[in-house]
This record gives structure tokens, sequence and C-alpha cells, in this order.
């Protein structure tokens, strides 16, 4: 009798020591006695509602919003750069061979609608010219001479008064510009060209570059090295 309670007692103890070392394993495999855990309805404490809102950046937003993530406490925020408006270049003012240069010049960057331009009109300039000859066979003999020294930007003044007959080699606003390119003409042998003011409305053209890009930018520096009395600025885009 005393041996068979001492085996029940033994029994009872080894399972009792079975259930509290597996019986937790043991129930969750045949049915769990927890309720299974759900991750949406887990919420961090330790954080107020603002520093959760703030954190909430909405699709809506400026994309420069969205691509700044929101701050780390303890931490300093950079903010993106906002974008700037678009600048613009003007190039001016020409007329004559500058003209015809800066023409050449811009036609090789094949800007297209990035390049526009504007006339622009003055009472009073300069010009450099041959004066009137005395006959049309001498006038003849003088503009094909102009054309074997290399000489094609010229025109004959048709308008009747004193300059009539006279070839106008290039017309400019400044004074300046006017006597450097009479020493150019000076320079390639020409004669009988001098220079002198011009009363008269001149036209003038300025070339507009719409956002010019850095390399654009480094060719008209080096370009602009070779004009005289001709500004470059920069514009706010119309």
């Amino acid at each position: 009798m005393i041996r068979n309670f001492f085996w029940l007692v033994l029994l009872a103890n080894v399972a009792l020591f079975a259930f509290l070392q597996w019986g937790g394993s043991l129930t969750q495999d045949g049915g769990s006695l927890q309720p299974p855990l759900n991750p949406e309805q887990i919420k961090l404490l330790g954080f107020s509602a603002a520093a959760q809102s703030s954190s909430v950046i909405p699709a809506s937003a400026p994309l420069a919003q969205q691509l700044t993530p929101p701050p780390i406490p303890g931490s300093v925020a950079v903010s993106a750069p906002a974008a700037s408006s678009a600048a613009c270049l003007e190039w001016g003012e020409f007329s004559g061979t500058d003209l015809s240069r800066a023409n050449a010049d811009l036609a090789g960057l094949k800007l297209g609608a990035r390049l526009t331009q504007r006339e622009v009109e003055h009472s009073i300039g300069y010009w450099v010219y041959i004066p009137p000859l005395k006959t049309l066979a001498e006038e003849n003999a003088k503009i094909s001479q102009l054309k074997k020294l290399g000489i094609n930007e010229f025109f004959v003044v048709q308008e009747k008064g004193k300059w009539q007959g006279a070839i106008s080699l290039g017309v400019f606003k400044a004074e300046d510009a006017a006597k450097k390119f009479l020493d150019s003409l000076k320079a390639k042998d020409v004669k009988g060209a001098v220079m002198g003011e011009r009363r008269t409305r001149l036209k003038f053209t300025v070339f507009v570059l719409n956002n010019p890009e850095a390399a654009t930018l480094s060719k008209l520096a080096e370009w602009q090295k070779g004009f005289t009395g001709i500004e470059m600025k920069a514009v706010a885009c119309n």
C-alpha cells in the first residue's frame, strides 16, 4: 500500500515537472491558449501624437519635401534648395560685321528656341565708310577691291543727299568700337576708309539666351573678348 502510494506521488511530481517545463510549447502546438498578435494594432509608447504626425509627408506635398527625410531627434535638419527662376542672358548690341560674326558664332551652338533676338534703335551712332566717289566706275572699282581683300559686309548708300554713293562698311553704337573696326580695316590695307558720326536712326541687334548652360557661358565669355563696346548681362526672362 505504501509502495503504491509512493509511485503515485512520484508520477504526479514527474507529470507536474513536465507540465511546468514543456507545457507552454505543448499547448501552442495543439492550439494556442494565447490570442495571436496583430502587428497593425501594436503601438509604440513614448512618442507624442504631434511627433508621430510630423513624420508623415502627404503625397500631395512638393517633390523637394517628399525627397527630404523627416528629421531625427537630436540631428540638424538640412532643407533642400528652393528651385530658382530661370535667368536669361542678353548679349549686344550688334550691327554690321560684328553682327555677322556673332550670328556665325551662335549658330554653331545650335541653341534652337533657347536663342532669340530683339532690335533696338538709336538716333545717333558711328559708322566706318568710304566717302562718295566721283564716278560709278570708281565706285565699282572700290567694291571689287574690297571683295579681293575679304571685305564682303558693306552696302552702298542710295538715299539722295551728300552721302549718296558712300560705301558703308560698319555701323556702331560706341565710338571705341568704330575706331577698333577702322584699325582692323587699315591692317587689311583698305584705303580711303574713315570714321564719323551717323545722325540717323540706327538699328542694332541684341541676342537673348534663355537659361544658358555653363558650357555656353564659357563660349560667350571667350567670344566677348573679340568685341568692343558689346555688353553681356543677366536679365529676368520674359
